[in-house]
């Protein structure tokens, strides 16, 4: 039995924005909007990769039971980081798919970069994992994660739904929410590669 957590995050719209809505523009300034979404996922994130403890969510990587591998700074020595990763899957027994959750700053770094021979460690990553990489904020460094099924639970209470506060004379203050738990069911399907 795993209870529910709900994530709220507030915003406010200019209360002048409200009859525009009604007409039906497309040119509404929603911009709180967007950062309580972001806040929102990136909220999950954290909880889903590295646990939150006051929830009682241990995340992937907390419940591994791989030691975690260091990632090298250079990004083009990622794919042999994440071929030992995918080395210590193999030999728990988890075979392939895997996805590769990575850091805003590792994602932007592995875009970039390539290998000695043109190669882009993008696609040489996609190679090595024969599954997703994602762009992920709220990920330290990276995290391998088995794709075959039934590894790693999360389960949506409710989704991401919009709900009024309060207003005053200027604006509707508002909020967004969700609710979720999460279960690592296989703690040997995933592995944590952390910045040095």
């Amino acid at each position: 039995m795993l209870a529910l957590v709900e994530l709220p995050a507030d915003f406010s719209v200019e209360r002048d924005e409200l009859p525009s809505a009604d007409r039906g523009a497309d040119d509404l300034d929603l911009a709180e909007l967007g950062t309580a979404a972001r806040a929102l996922a990136r909220a999950e994130n954290v909880a889903v990769f590295h646990g939150w403890e006051d929830a009682g969510i241990i995340g992937v990587t907390g419940a591994s039971r791989h030691a975690p591998l260091t990632l090298s700074a250079d990004f083009a020595r990622y794919p042999a980081d994440v071929a030992r990763a995918v080395r210590a899957l193999l030999d728990a027994g988890v075979q392939d798919p895997y996805g590769l959750a990575l850091g805003p700053e590792a994602y932007t770094g592995v875009v970039e970069t390539t290998e000695h021979g043109g190669i882009l460690v993008f696609d040489h990553l996609r190679q090595i994992l024969g599954g997703p990489i994602v762009w992920a904020p709220g990920v330290e460094g990276a995290v391998v994660v088995s794709q075959r099924g039934g590894d790693i639970h999360f389960v949506s209470g409710q989704n991401t739904s919009i709900g009024y506060d309060h207003h005053d004379a200027g604006r509707v203050h508002l909020y967004v929410e969700e609710s979720f738990t999460f279960q690592v069911a296989s703690p040997e399907a995933g592995i944590a590669l952390r910045q040095a």
